[in-house]
């Protein structure tokens, strides 16, 4: 199977969601807190972009829904924990607090990938591509705000993989 046959123009914003959410970690650990912040932050506009490129363009597909999840969940999932744990030294309980919300994220996604509606259940993960980008920001000027990420963590998870109907606001 040839790989680049399956891309469309779309997938390109789906790339550069990965590549956002990546490289906001990386600068993360240089500790440039406002570049990785606006990383996260692009990420989500690369993710509202990817979804409504590939509308207009009439290429939604399996295969774009597949990659759009898996950069959902490196930007949004995985790249604010791993932010936390590079601006504390979180202990068990905080640790437990970030798994659980890659976890949820993971399994919100999975949910979206095998349902067809037309609104979303649960919180969309990418809520948290903006949320985690303005706690960095609130960070920098108030560190001890870091005190407070397991309880988002917690919180959004919860969020999640709640039965919430939830409309799309793009």
């Amino acid at each position: 199977m040839n790989i680049i046959r399956y891309l469309k123009i779309a997938d390109c914003f789906t790339l550069g969601n990965l590549f956002a959410g990546i490289l906001a970690v990386y600068f993360a650990v240089l500790g440039q807190l406002t570049i990785s912040a606006a990383l996260l932050f692009l990420a989500a506009v690369f993710d509202v972009l990817d979804g409504k490129v590939a509308g207009w363009m009439n290429e939604k597909n399996l295969f774009g829904k597949e990659i759009d999840s898996l950069s959902d969940l490196v930007s949004f999932g995985v790249a604010p924990v791993l932010m936390y744990f590079v601006l504390d030294s979180p202990g068990f309980f905080r640790v437990l607090a970030g798994l659980f919300f890659a976890a949820c994220g993971m399994l919100r996604l999975a949910r979206y990938n095998v349902t067809e509606n037309s609104g979303f259940e649960g919180v969309p993960i990418s809520v948290n591509g903006v949320i985690f980008a303005v706690l960095l920001l609130l960070q920098t000027v108030a560190p001890e705000s870091l005190q407070f990420w397991p309880y988002v963590f917690l919180l959004q998870g919860g969020l999640m993989i709640s039965t919430l109907k939830i409309q799309r606001l793009f």
